[in-house]
């Protein structure tokens, strides 16, 4: 009876092993999906932070890029559009993005990267990983500000966040 049992036991380990490896290996091997979000870019938008991805507790994160994608129609007027965390309206991943009010057909994407992000000068860029533990809500989620956004209040775009968690 036992040695009946034994290869069963063995296959289930191995697939264990596996499963768990697996879970691991994806989230230190390269960037994923974060989330997607459906985000009002209109001008009733009042500047106040849109949560758009928050860590887990005992994780950090770094975001990398930002995908804008499928507006509603126009996005012209949209003219300062912040991403980063904490709970003031300057961006600290990206600040004061303006090119999105080109966007203006519902088949249009547009790829933000953190390359583009804010710095002491034009070469040199420090930013902040996303710790899921901090004690402050707003430093432990990434966000959009829409500070300008677009003349028609009822705008809206896909925003999908990609980057990785440690």
């Amino acid at each position: 009876m036992l040695k009946k049992l034994k290869t069963p036991l063995l296959v289930l380990l191995a697939v264990a092993v596996v499963l768990i490896a697996g879970a691991s290996l994806k989230e230190k091997t390269g960037m994923t999906l974060l989330s997607s979000t459906l985000v009002i870019i209109g001008d009733d938008s009042d500047a106040s932070k849109i949560d758009l991805y928050t860590p887990p507790p005992g994780k950090n994160c770094i975001i990398e890029y930002v995908i804008l994608r499928e507006p509603s129609g126009t996005l012209a007027g949209a003219v300062d559009i912040n991403f980063g965390i904490g709970a003031g309206t300057t961006g600290s991943w990206l600040d004061n993005e303006d090119s999105i009010v080109d966007m203006d057909q519902t088949d249009d994407y547009m790829v933000l990267e953190r390359t583009q992000h804010i710095g002491v000068a034009d070469t040199q860029y420090e930013h902040s990983v996303i710790d899921g533990d901090d004690a402050t809500a707003n430093n432990r989620t990434f966000g959009i500000y829409v500070v300008t956004g677009a003349t028609t209040d009822a705008a809206t775009v896909t925003i999908d966040v990609f980057g990785y968690l440690f």
